[in-house]
């Protein structure tokens, strides 16, 4: 029933998984692999391919999504945590490129800001190494339709968007939004799930998995208000039409994959060849 799915060569019970899918939608800000082993029964490591073959799976939702109208793009940076020294004299400005330690990754996110009633909101995530405007120039390319309404902050990555589609800027240096009502508010929304799930809920994030989680999590605040028996069945939908995981079928027996940082290709699995520093 689970051959050719990201469910092939389980060793967990059918009714297991149901449970571990049933739990994590349950979850409105995530779900630690921790806290599941123990609802579970089952190991750490158990719970926590789990988990991740289903954010693998969600994952999958980016391929065809095709954003229009009103859309919000903006970036936040995460993880890469550096305690700094005690005396004030040792501290340095880890804001500099020369101080940064290469685990700090960038969630580019676009969001979709649909009319009250008219339907959900869609959010799209991709996981960069900085607001490069390269990067920021390919995600509007690929998922945003002509004739949209780009607004963006004053961050020198998004002026090549105007090329592109009809772009709209907010200085935050000075406000929040425009006298003409232009803003990100829709995105820093999104930020603040992610800071949430960070923070209250896995304390960190993998560097090499961070692109699972911020598309689990914009997955999940797209579908906010659905019930929780329509979000069981998407996401068994999601794993059922998901092929056998090359990335972590036989995960702890050595097979890992490379970082999942996006370097512009034509669908999530395309990710830059870079290993974990």
């Amino acid at each position: 029933m689970t051959t050719g799915t990201v469910f092939a060569f389980r060793k967990m019970s059918f009714q297991d998984i149901l449970a571990g899918l049933w739990f994590s939608v349950n979850s409105v800000k995530g779900k630690s692999a921790l806290q599941l082993s123990r609802e579970l029964g089952v190991q750490y490591k158990t719970a926590w391919v789990l988990l991740m073959k289903m954010r693998e799976a969600v994952a999958t939702r980016r391929f065809r999504m095709m954003l229009e109208g009103e859309i919000h793009i903006d970036g936040k940076y995460a993880g890469g945590h550096t305690k700094q020294k005690n005396r004030k004299e040792d501290r340095v400005d880890r804001r500099r490129p020369e101080y940064q330690n290469f685990k700090r990754l960038t969630i580019l996110t676009l969001r979709e800001k649909t009319p009250f009633g008219r339907g959900r909101e869609r959010t799209l995530t991709r996981v960069v190494r900085s607001e490069h405007p390269n990067e920021a120039w390919e995600f509007v390319r690929k998922h945003v339709r002509k004739g949209s309404r780009i607004h963006a902050d004053e961050r020198f990555s998004y002026d090549d968007l105007a090329g592109l589609q009809d772009l709209f800027r907010v200085n935050h240096s000075k406000e929040y939004q425009t006298k003409g009502g232009v803003n990100t508010n829709h995105v820093e929304s999104f930020f603040s799930r992610i800071q949430r799930s960070y923070v209250g809920i896995h304390h960190r994030f993998s560097v090499r998995y961070f692109d699972w989680y911020a598309a689990e999590i914009a997955w999940g605040e797209d579908n906010r208000h659905v019930d929780n028996g329509m979000l069981l069945w998407g996401m068994i939908h999601f794993a059922m039409s998901r092929k056998t995981s090359r990335n972590l079928c036989g995960y702890w027996q050595g097979r890992h994959p490379p970082d999942l940082v996006w370097d512009g290709g034509e669908n999530p699995d395309t990710y830059a060849a870079t290993s974990q520093r």
